[in-house]
């Protein structure tokens, strides 16, 4: 104890070189946390993302792109299965469930998918976690919108707002509108006030007309916040007129209600078996299924696959942060041995008093202890105060979400190992001062 008050009275001593040694260690170790926590949480994102889902299946193409594309929403979609290749699965015995949905589309750069109400029934996410509503319901007409709970922030959309849906994956797509006929499913009163509010934003005029929110997610954590789903009658619908990537006429809304809107192609389904064993089988007979070529991935395998591709970048960012704090430890060093000559006095007073060489370096062992052990914490409390003040930023441009703070095994083995690495990188100018201690004496030097 006495060692300790001794090697904190010296650190006070000599506070300014100290304080930029911790410093300078401090955002080290900070800027290491902070890469290992986004690296962890962009992981728990992309496992977390689809639960219970067996097989994706989507016409021919790599895993990794089927993979990224329906369940991420990341990359170009592949190219479309048939409406009937869709019924032919869900009438397949080994099938639990199935789950169609249509990519393709996006509003103001969020993802449109197109699907049922099946998607919200069925799917899940970390682990069998069900998707909830926070807000309203899902569809029930055919211009009904669910959004994420990420897009309703960013947007500050509530239930009833109008939106527009853009062809294409680039937010400057033309849009899909409708012209207003005689009836409508809307009530007319509410419509009028709510596309008032929202016509700025959205860039209607008063002849068009575009989807209704009528649900809202709760928070995920995963992509599912970051898209805004429509009924697959509500994506044929809004596709009447086109042809190709160019709309040809204006259709009105009477005109679609009228029309039997049954989709014609589908961009995957997600496959639930009633018996996973039955995994490789059902993967074999869609491999020689002989109405359309069609491929069935198995997310897990396929995510195994993504993190063996970026592991070597991971741990070439942790390679670096390592870097960054070995030479804030032989910024310690020099600093450490540039100020010995100025402590021989100190050091001499100390062997006057009856301290021996050995405990002289036990004291600078000790000071380095002390060294560490605040550059730890206060690079960890910089770590929360980023994330704190960041997580609203990640969460809504980059889908990172950053779950706790508590301090893991991991984080106390590295926090062991950079005190550890101090000890270590101290031995030098401990070395040096215990021979100076021998040489000097008790003689004092200036």
């Amino acid at each position: 104890m006495i060692k300790f008050t001794l090697a904190f009275q010296s650190l006070l001593n000599r506070w300014l070189s100290c304080l930029l040694i911790i410093l300078t260690l401090s955002f080290s170790i900070s800027l290491f946390f902070t890469v290992s926590r986004i690296q962890e949480s962009v992981k728990s994102s992309f496992q977390n993302t689809v639960s219970g889902v067996d097989s994706i299946i989507a016409s021919r193409g790599g895993d990794l792109q089927i993979l990224l594309n329906s369940v991420f929403l990341i990359g170009v979609p592949n190219s479309t299965i048939k409406w009937n290749t869709y019924e032919d699965v869900t009438n397949m015995k080994a099938v639990n469930w199935a789950v169609p949905i249509s990519l393709g589309d996006n509003h103001k750069g969020y993802r449109v998918i197109g699907t049922n109400n099946n998607y919200f029934k069925n799917m899940k996410y970390s682990s069998g976690k069900n998707i909830e509503f926070m807000e309203g319901k899902a569809f029930n007409n055919v211009f009904d919108v669910v959004i994420g709970s990420l897009v309703a922030n960013k947007l500050n959309y509530k239930i009833n707002s109008e939106i527009s849906v853009s062809h294409g994956l680039g937010q400057t797509g033309q849009k899909h509108t409708f012209k207003k006929g005689i009836e409508s499913n809307y009530d007319e009163q509410e419509e009028h006030s709510d596309h008032k509010e929202h016509s700025d934003q959205e860039g209607h005029d008063n002849e068009n007309i575009g989807f209704k929110v009528t649900g809202i997610l709760k928070s995920t954590g995963t992509p599912i916040d970051s898209a805004v789903y429509i009924s697959l009658a509500g994506y044929e619908a809004m596709h009447s007129g086109w042809i190709g990537n160019q709309k040809v006429i204006d259709v009105s809304i009477d005109q679609i209600l009228e029309k039997k809107l049954q989709p014609k192609s589908l961009s995957a389904i997600f496959v639930s078996l009633k018996n996973r064993t039955q995994i490789f089988q059902f993967q074999r007979d869609i491999l020689n299924f002989k109405k359309e070529a069609i491929s069935s991935v198995m997310p897990g395998i396929t995510l195994s696959r993504l993190w063996m591709l970026t592991g070597n970048v991971d741990k070439a960012f942790k390679i670096i942060t390592l870097f960054i704090i070995v030479i804030a430890l032989l910024g310690m060093v020099a600093m450490t041995i540039a100020g010995l000559n100025s402590r021989r006095r100190e050091m001499a007073i100390l062997r006057s008093v009856g301290a021996s060489p050995s405990n002289i370096v036990s004291l600078l062992l000790v000071e380095s202890i002390i060294i560490s052990i605040a550059s730890c914490i206060i690079g960890y409390v910089i770590m929360i105060v980023i994330f704190y003040l960041g997580k609203d930023y990640l969460q809504n441009n980059y889908g990172i979400f950053i779950d706790g703070f508590s301090i893991k095994n991991y984080d106390l083995q590295i926090i062991i190992s950079i005190i550890f690495a101090s000890l270590i990188a101290t031995l030098v100018p401990a070395i040096q001062i215990y021979k100076n201690t021998l040489r000097d004496g008790l003689s004092v030097k200036s």
